[in-house]
């Protein structure tokens, strides 16, 4: 029967590292990269403590993995030492990817990747911004329409490992009203965009990446209602545009001894709203040990997140 200790030494030697065992850690090498991992199903404080008083003079990346309940203070003082920490899931996540890789699928994600990576990975980006957003809309007309999710559970969960360290991941439907505008600026020029009103918290944001609506999407989810209506909304936008644009335009000019303001009033019908109607924005809410993050799931922007734990009270 293969031992935890077996099955790291498989997942170190499946990315090319020579494995040896010396003083109860796992030493991976490579030209590229080194790393020592400390395995064991039950972890005590006084292992993971002498592990790490042990590798201190170690440069390469470090590993605790266990499959056994660890203290929350020792996983504060991994995270404070920069050690990488491995739970259960962690490990049968690692044991699984190994086994699909040995079934040809290379493009699986591993933790090990992770670790060894030069950088930390980089928060999921949000698409570059487009002067006219993209929407592309089924063409069968329907009541509820929701924006098509580009951004999986696993690649939220290895998103919020660094994050958040999370363990629930719920996924919820989130009303918006969508307005078109297009502006008519001085000297012929326009400006056109989408702005989206959210129905629960009636915050307004400018939608900058392309994306499709779609009438259905398969993954399990909860829908919010809105709790406002779209002539409410539709004032909230209208309000938001002008104030960020303003109703004129201003020009300074430089005479040398002093400045003139000149301002120019924009051309007649300066702006046309159209009500692009309601749609559901998918966005996956996070709890973790480390905190909690909102992760919009179409454009992979983190909406909003809050730490807490030894790494924000430091802060």
């Amino acid at each position: 029967m293969n031992t935890l200790k077996d099955h790291l030494t498989e997942i170190l030697r499946s990315r090319d590292f020579e494995v040896a065992e010396k003083d109860g850690y796992l030493y991976g090498s490579r030209e590229d990269v080194s790393v020592v991992v400390l395995a064991a199903s039950d972890m005590l404080a006084d292992d993971v403590e002498d592990f790490v008083r042990n590798v201190a003079d170690f440069h390469g990346r470090k590993v605790v993995a266990s499959i056994g309940k660890v203290d929350e203070s020792i996983q504060a003082l991994l995270q404070k030492r920069g050690i990488y920490y491995w739970d259960r899931e962690d490990v049968e996540h690692e044991i699984g990817s190994l086994q699909l890789r040995s079934m040809g699928d290379e493009a699986v994600k591993s933790l090990l990747d992770e670790v060894i990576s030069d950088e930390m990975p980089q928060r999921l980006a949000e698409p570059p911004e487009q002067s006219i957003p993209i929407i592309v809309e089924s063409t069968v007309e329907r009541a509820e329409r929701i924006v098509k999710p580009n951004f999986s559970l696993e690649d939220v969960k290895y998103l919020a490992r660094h994050e958040v360290q999370g363990y629930r991941y719920d996924l919820e439907l989130v009303p918006h009203y969508l307005f078109h505008y297009v502006l008519n600026i001085e000297d012929g020029k326009q400006r056109a965009g989408i702005v989206a009103v959210n129905a629960l918290t009636s915050q307004i944001e400018t939608w900058r990446w392309g994306f499709e609506l779609v009438d259905s999407i398969d993954a399990q989810h909860t829908k919010r209602e809105p709790k406002i209506d779209e002539e409410k909304a539709s004032e909230l936008a209208h309000e938001t545009i002008v104030k960020e644009y303003g109703s004129f335009t201003e020009q300074v000019k430089d005479f040398g001894h002093s400045e003139i303001i000149e301002r120019k009033k924009p051309q007649n019908d300066p702006m046309v709203i159209e009500p692009k109607g309601l749609v559901y924005l998918p966005v996956w809410c996070v709890e973790g040990k480390g905190g909690a993050m909102i992760v919009n799931s179409s454009s992979g922007k983190i909406i909003s997140e809050q730490l807490h734990g030894p790494e924000a009270r430091r802060g």
